[in-house]
């Protein structure tokens, strides 16, 4: 995937890549990640207050649903690629899960203001490099908002000269190169009408993804 927004509007549209994203977080060390995040979205979203319906976008696979759901919330699932969501849908109705699907454009969703009590983005942002477009992208997010936003940030330029000289010797070239630091990324997202309520982390300090929790303001 590309670093920009026309790429992510892009991804997945094919069955045999959907079949492969779907399955990505199964085994191996992927599946030490997940349970990572799944831990992480749980405790944050037991705690948020008045939140009965919760927006996941991009949904991809419907990796979250259970996990958004709990007890008592109604799941939104939005993705762009419409050969992911058959995934999705598959997964929720395996699960027994309140959810519905729809393909749609995290820039412009197709909802009104304030439809859905939080919106939950997971791994999207640090695919797109150029500032404004994650601006975009965030106020997108607030406008269909009524309140909650919990969103992803990978941390890559901390310790950022450790991790590319163990990636060198991986063999392989991270790129770090257009990532915002974390103060750089709190600035975009007050510009945008938020403020943070914590900061989750889904490992330990040298594990480079968090969760935002985010309230609107104004």
């Amino acid at each position: 995937m590309k670093r920009d927004i026309a790429s992510y509007r892009t991804r997945l549209q094919d069955e045999a890549g959907a079949e492969k994203y779907a399955a990505r977080f199964e085994r191996g060390s992927r599946a030490r990640i997940d349970r990572r995040e799944q831990r992480a979205v749980q405790r944050i979203f037991s705690s948020l207050a008045g939140c009965h319906v919760v927006l996941d976008v991009p949904c991809g696979a419907g990796r979250f649903a259970k996990t958004l759901a709990g007890d008592r919330r109604r799941v939104i699932g939005v993705d762009s690629a419409r050969e992911i969501l058959v995934h999705a849908q598959r997964r929720a109705a395996r699960s027994g899960v309140r959810a519905a699907f729809l393909q749609g454009d995290a820039a412009r969703l197709p909802f009104a203001p304030d439809a859905v009590d939080a919106v939950f983005c997971n791994r999207l942002l640090h695919h797109i490099v150029k500032a404004d477009e994650r601006a975009a992208i965030l106020r997108e997010l607030r406008r269909v908002s009524r309140r909650y936003l919990v969103v992803s940030f990978f941390d890559y330029q901390g310790f950022a000269t450790v991790r590319r000289l163990l990636k060198a010797l991986k063999g392989s070239k991270p790129q770090y190169r257009g990532q915002p630091t974390r103060e750089q990324f709190e600035r975009e997202l007050e510009a945008c009408g938020f403020r943070v309520l914590e900061l989750v982390p889904t490992g330990p300090a040298w594990v480079t993804q968090r969760y935002f929790v985010l309230e609107k303001t104004g």
